[in-house]
């Protein structure tokens, strides 16, 4: 059996999207925890709705304590029952492919393993489309080494992957922080040599405009340099250097990324300035020190950011220089 964890605020007009897209899906063998992280709106009730109508729901209320917080307890109670196999998570306002559960399960069933990842789809609404189905979807046996290489994109999320339950036994998310699953997830993946990946988007995930990419910069969004100073450190130890270069590239361009959210909040420029100064002065030593690695050709995103006077000159030498060759 499959025990689908759902931590669930602020949500409600989203949520019914979320739990129908669960409740329907073409594998019928899980228990869904629908973790009421005490939401303020009707989400409360609803999930205790839902639980009335169908048996497979169980409901879990309490006190606010963010997102981290409320997957702790699904996965709490997930151990103290001891009645399935399997974790899987999703959040409340996404929503879940018909066969998510089938597809996901067929590695498991023919190759015995004990996670398995499918690819997901970003979205902005959902009009209630008719979902194709699908006779048969190719997976590959892969290492969570060459997926964070591979396909990054899909690699930190705590959604779309399906968990035996050796591999989350001591592991919990860490509460009270932002980027929880940047903390967590790549310790889960590392329990197992060899997981399923399954490119089929089988997850929705919606961008949600009141969401933290969406909103005005906040310091508490420079804790990601944490979490991905934390999977740099195993990769290195552990010898994973493919992994570990990779998220040298990511950990650059998110230093890149940030410069560029702070710029965006005009309002508080002034104030952010000697945060945006220590993150410029921490992007241009990575530079500086893996410059043999990436040049400015590739790595024009993060330059931009470090050096954009520099940058100016630069596309203004390139320019000239392509002008000179068309002569």
């Amino acid at each position: 059996m499959i025990t689908i964890i759902v931590p669930v605020y602020k949500v409600e007009n989203y949520l019914s999207r979320c739990v129908d897209s669960i409740l329907n899906q073409t594998y019928k063998d899980f228990e869904l925890l629908l973790v009421d992280d005490g939401s303020p709106d009707n989400c409360g009730k609803m999930c205790d709705e839902y639980a009335k109508k169908d048996s497979r729901v169980t409901v879990l209320h309490q006190k606010n304590g963010g997102l981290s917080a409320a997957r702790n307890t699904g996965l709490n109670l997930f151990y103290e029952k001891n009645e399935s196999d399997y974790i899987l998570f999703a959040d409340s306002d996404d929503w879940l492919h018909p066969q998510h559960l089938e597809i996901l399960m067929r590695p498991v069933i023919e190759k015995g393993v004990k996670i398995s990842v499918c690819g997901y789809e970003r979205a902005d609404a959902w009009g209630g489309e008719e979902y194709p189905l699908y006779e048969k979807t190719d997976y590959e046996l892969t290492t969570p080494e060459n997926l964070l290489v591979n396909h990054f994109w899909n690699y930190n999320y705590a959604w779309g992957k399906l968990l035996h339950k050796s591999v989350f036994e001591d592991i919990r998310y860490p509460v009270g922080k932002n980027f929880e699953d940047t903390f967590t997830t790549y310790k889960v993946l590392y329990k197992c040599e060899e997981i399923a990946f399954t490119p089929t988007p089988l997850y929705y995930y919606f961008r949600n405009e009141t969401g933290i990419s969406r909103s005005p910069w906040k310091e508490s969004e420079l804790v990601i340099f944490d979490a991905m100073r934390e999977q740099m450190a195993f990769y290195k130890n552990n010898g994973y250097m493919k992994a570990y270069e990779k998220e040298l590239e990511l950990f650059v361009n998110h230093h890149a990324y940030q410069i560029v959210r702070i710029k965006e909040n005009k309002k508080d420029l002034q104030k952010n300035k000697k945060v945006l100064k220590e993150i410029r002065t921490d992007l241009k030593r990575y530079l500086k020190e893996y410059k043999d690695k990436y040049t400015v050709h590739n790595m024009t995103y993060s330059y931009e950011a470090a050096y954009p006077v520099f940058m100016s000159l630069y596309r203004f030498a390139s320019l000239f220089k392509a002008k000179l060759l068309r002569k």
